[in-house]
């Protein structure tokens, strides 16, 4: 686990939690957070594992940041978008895992390479359960402000511009099941799926580089490590960058596959929308996809008869 500041979010897994409440819809995010918190609960006795912790801090700060006094919990580098209002039962739950989180965070204060520092973090979270605790029964909020339109990421961006449709999901029910073109779009889905997330992933490790070298140029210079200022970051973005891109080529010759399918008649339901997009991997693909060949006739015999 990597952190950069004391806050909430300013650590590696704090900002998985942080896309998680950006990419779920507002009816997912109850459930979601009662597991997290259920499962922090639940664990054997004990310390927490490190991510398991954080995690639970920053969603627990996300909740008390809704409640009474929560405008002092720090949410820099947490959701993006307007976060809508959380059920009040999701606030005891929250006290509870932060309560085992807290048990141990001497041991968590004394792993902090500036002790002040860690006294700091200790600190940022003793506030968020005390927000959650000194919480008055919850008043109407105003709703929260629109979620901005989801981001679409690069499998998607290709599949609109392909075929014209919203995403990769309309594709297979277009196609009655058995056909060829339903299998090659159910391959589509899946690849279009594997595409996104590895350009999400490279977007939030190339933000969090950001973020560190941002401070760098501000002046803090305690970002800056004797065994490399960014660690493993690097590594992680060419590691990353190069999933991304045999990931992107994939996607690109299943999209060939299924529109040279759709030119040949093999399924007429959906029209490609430019048989210039096509390139060598169609002819490819109709070997594959066509008859085989007839049968030989077997050569005539060339040997000579026995002679006695």
């Amino acid at each position: 686990m990597g952190s950069w500041d004391t806050g909430p979010f300013h650590n590696d897994a704090a900002v998985g939690i942080a896309e998680r409440f950006d990419s779920l819809f507002p009816s997912e995010l109850s459930p979601w957070l009662h597991r997290l918190f259920d499962v922090a609960v639940a664990m054997p006795e004990g310390p927490l594992d490190a991510d398991t912790a954080q995690e639970v801090i920053a969603a627990a700060g996300v909740v008390a940041s809704q409640c009474q006094g929560g405008e002092d919990v720090n949410l820099g580098s947490g959701p993006r978008e307007p976060v809508p209002t959380l059920p009040a039962a999701l606030r005891p739950k929250a006290v509870a895992a932060l309560d085992r989180v807290l048990a141990h965070a001497d041991a968590e204060v004394s792993r902090w390479y500036d002790q002040a520092r860690g006294e700091q973090w200790l600190a940022g979270v003793d506030l968020i359960r005390r927000v959650l605790v000194d919480d008055p029964p919850p008043v109407p909020v105003p709703a929260a402000a629109p979620r901005r339109q989801r981001q679409v990421f690069a499998g998607q961006q290709l599949i609109q511009k392909r075929f014209g449709v919203e995403d990769a999901w309309d594709l297979p029910a277009r196609h009655p099941g058995g056909s060829l073109a339903r299998g090659l779009a159910e391959l589509l889905e899946r690849q279009t799926s594997e595409v996104d997330t590895l350009d999400r992933e490279l977007r939030a490790t190339a933000s969090r580089a950001g973020e560190t070298l941002a401070q760098i140029t501000q002046g803090n210079h305690a970002g800056v490590q004797p065994n490399g200022t960014l660690r493993f970051t690097g590594v992680e973005l060419e590691t990353l960058g190069a999933r991304f891109a045999l990931a992107s080529r994939d996607l690109q010759d299943l999209a060939n596959r299924y529109e040279f399918a759709l030119a040949n008649g093999t399924d007429p339901a959906v029209a490609p929308r430019s048989a210039a997009s096509r390139t060598r991997t169609a002819p490819r693909a109709a070997a594959e996809t066509g008859p085989p060949p007839a049968a030989a006739a077997p050569p005539a015999s060339s040997h000579r008869p026995h002679r006695p």
